[in-house]
């Protein structure tokens, strides 16, 4: 039986061939006209629009590209690589809208309105009216053709018009050279940028660090379990206050700051007053250096009380810096000077106005010292607060002191010595929060936060100073790290080093040298314990010194840039001490359930002892709420013992047509930490729900393909069947 062929008409041997032109001719404009290559009855060729659309959308990149690499310059403090990324990544909610609105009014507006613009004006102005599309048709050889459009005289003239003041040499020439000139310039601007910023972080090196590998922390770290430690025979309480992105650089500049006034003339006074190590003939206040992996509150903290940077990678078998509190422990073998106070019978307390839980602040002070902690989820538990208030990231610095004020008067009327930890948050990136106390004395927020929170500061420890327990106590001021906020201190040369705010206040020894010190956070350690009378065997614990000894600080000995080059690369030692472990779990991804339209998460076998639940977000593409795509969040239920599930409702107020995304989350204590995994469904229903095309897919849409069973699967399941 054969085939049936084609009913197309054959076209002449001739024309294939191309013999008589003058019949080819013929044979070709018998179902139209013969069509212009150009002219101003003739639509441009798609190419001419694909290739416009490629130059708008490389100078728009590059433009976006660039001015991101000057907002994180401008932003961020010092920058270092782990300290942007810790920003970028952090997951709570206090700071995140200030930062998303600084990124978008400085690196999305100008760019979106350089391109609008752009493109206004080269279709207003350069590029020619175009004729309407005509419809194509089959000529009589069965090939697509595009037939003239036919025009009105009227609109020929119209398009004649245009197109000859168009085509004029000037506007010609414009029209070839406008857009890919500011092309290239975009590119060049976004890449001199984005260079710039690669230095600045010293990316590169950091790559270089990662295949390099030092011993410089375990050459030079003293362990304080092996160190003899002479406490006296009244052991002294301490109040140590950790001032939140406090750094000498907000006072004037007489005073080593970067300003005409002095934002915190507070606390300038107490450290001239007491001891910061700057020497009694030096008018500049001293402070520490934040090393690497020093720059973020819990590293801050860690280096303070441990005397080591909070070495481990941004991320590491999964679990980032950010996110310790998904761990079981947190540096286990470590002494710290939490564990040596309360080995010595110390009260050990903390009161900070956010959860202790994150950044696993809990779970440090937990394992070493098992700290009382007096912290915002605390406050609106046991009804000090009103359930679920929160301003900032819990609550703000006036309420703090208050109920610090009542902790102390508790503490200091037991027999124990006590170790009382506080943690101020006001003074927060990016520019701090205004409460009820803050005046309007500056143009600029951040100085007048910093400005009520230097007071707030100086009032609280003028009432420490009032109270009997005073005279044996030693209180330390201490920043947890240079500030976040680039664009404040963007009166900082290349030279000028930015440090925290360091002071301490009744201390129980003098410094043997009375010079102006360069130190870093970590030489608190063994300095607090000396400040409280404590004495140490050799002067030093971790990599830190004791300032009021005559010893070199390991900065003053081997200098700041040397240090800092070495704790960036790899270190053996401080990898087999952080005792990292990977958090997993495993996760079935239910179908989608049309009758309830939800989607069932189960989750089990969690691989971490700290996981109590988790929280799983949603997020779908093109289903808008105010002009924006639907995110929820969903907290899991356990069933039954060590098996988790998340139903997770899908609305249906709108139809729908697209991919979610689905990302279950660890709860660590109600609190948010790492994310386990990304899957992705595709919806199509109508309003309502009804009509429903579901099925599980890629982040392409992409549907998945079923996962082939084992061999040891289907044995089992050819058992069940039997009934074995």
């Amino acid at each position: 039986m054969s085939k049936k062929r084609s009913k197309k008409k054959e076209i002449p041997e001739s024309v294939i061939a191309g013999g008589d032109i003058k019949e080819r001719t013929e044979a070709e404009s018998t179902s139209s006209e013969p069509q212009e290559e150009s002219g101003p009855y003739v639509r441009e060729k798609l190419r001419w629009n694909v290739i416009r659309f490629l130059l708008f959308l490389t100078m728009f990149l590059f433009l976006v590209l660039g001015r991101s690499a000057q907002w994180v310059t401008v932003e961020w403090g010092d920058l270092t690589l782990d300290e942007v990324i810790f920003t970028m990544t952090q997951p709570l909610k206090g700071t995140d809208s200030g930062i998303i609105w600084s990124y978008t009014r400085y690196s999305l507006i100008g760019p979106v309105l350089i391109t609008v613009l752009l493109f206004v004006v080269y279709q207003v102005f350069l590029k020619a009216k175009q004729p309407p599309k005509a419809k194509k048709t089959l000529d009589e050889y069965g090939r697509k053709v595009r037939l003239a459009p036919v025009l009105t005289d009227e609109e020929k003239a119209v398009l004649k018009a245009d197109y000859e003041k168009k085509n004029r040499p000037l506007i010609a020439r414009c029209r070839q050279l406008l857009l890919p000139c500011l092309t290239v310039i975009a590119v060049i601007f976004g890449s001199i940028q984005m260079r710039a910023l690669w230095n600045k972080l010293g990316v590169s090196q950091h790559i270089e660090s990662l295949g390099e590998k030092s011993t410089y922390i375990e050459d030079n770290y003293v362990d304080p379990a092996v160190t003899k430690l002479t406490f006296p025979k009244k052991k002294r309480n301490l109040i140590y206050i950790f001032l939140e992105s406090m750094e000498v650089s907000y006072t004037d500049t007489e005073s080593g700051g970067l300003f005409e006034d002095n934002y915190m003339p507070s606390l300038t006074k107490l450290a001239r007053e007491y001891e910061d190590f700057s020497g009694s003939e030096s008018t500049i206040l001293d402070g520490g250096n934040a090393l690497k992996y020093s720059t973020w509150t819990m590293a801050g903290m860690f280096a303070a009380t441990s005397g080591l940077p909070l070495k481990i990678p941004i991320e590491i078998n999964g679990v980032g810096t950010n996110f310790m509190n998904t761990q079981d422990s947190f540096f286990p073998n470590l002494t710290t000077i939490g564990d040596i106070l309360s080995k010595e019978g110390y009260t050990m307390d903390m009161c900070f106005g956010s959860d202790a839980t994150f950044g696993g602040r809990r779970l440090y002070f937990s394992t070493h010292g098992n700290f009382t902690f007096h912290d915002w989820k605390y406050y609106t538990e046991n009804g000090e607060l009103p359930k679920g208030y929160k301003v900032w990231w819990g609550f703000e610095d006036e309420k703090l002191f208050d109920f610090a004020k009542t902790r102390l008067t508790e503490l200091g009327s037991q027999d124990e010595p006590f170790d009382f930890t506080l943690l101020t948050v006001d003074t927060h990136y990016p520019e701090g929060y205004v409460c009820k106390l803050c005046g309007d004395d500056y143009e600029e927020q951040y100085a007048n936060v910093i400005y009520c929170s230097d007071r707030q500061v100086s009032e609280f420890v003028e009432w420490i100073q009032q109270q009997d327990w005073y005279e044996n106590t030693t209180v330390v001021l201490s920043g947890d790290h240079p500030t976040m906020n680039k664009s404040f201190c963007a009166g900082a040369t290349y030279d000028y080093r930015r440090k925290v705010y360091t002071c301490y206040m009744n201390a129980a020894v003098e410094p043997e040298r009375d010079e102006y010190r360069e130190f870093a956070t970590i030489d608190n350690f063994p300095t607090t314990l000396a400040a409280m009378g404590v004495k140490i065997e050799g002067d030093r614990l971790g990599l830190g010194t004791n300032l009021f000894s005559s010893l070199d600080t390991i900065v003053e000995r081997d200098g700041l840039d040397f240090v800092n080059t070495e704790l960036q690369k790899s270190s053996d030692w401080m990898d087999e001490h952080s005792n990292l472990k990977k958090v997993k779990a495993d996760i079935s991804y239910m179908d989608y359930n049309p009758e309830n339209s939800s989607i069932r998460i189960e989750l089990k076998n969690v691989t971490s002892e700290a996981v109590d639940g988790f929280r799983t977000s949603l997020h779908m593409y093109g289903y808008t709420v105010n002009g924006s795509d639907y995110v929820s969040w969903t907290n899991s239920v356990e069933e039954k013992p060590g098996v988790h599930v998340v139903t997770i409702q899908i609305p249906t107020d709108q139809a729908f047509d697209g991919r979610i995304k689905i990302q279950p989350h660890c709860l660590i204590d109600g609190v948010r930490g790492i994310h386990l995994d990304t899957h992705y469904y595709y919806l199509k229903y109508d309003e309502g729900g009804g009509n429903v095309e579901a099925y599980q897919c890629n982040k392409y849409g992409e549907k998945l393909k079923p996962k082939k069973k084992t061999f040891s699967q289907k044995v089992k399941g050819w058992l069940n069947n039997l009934g074995l």
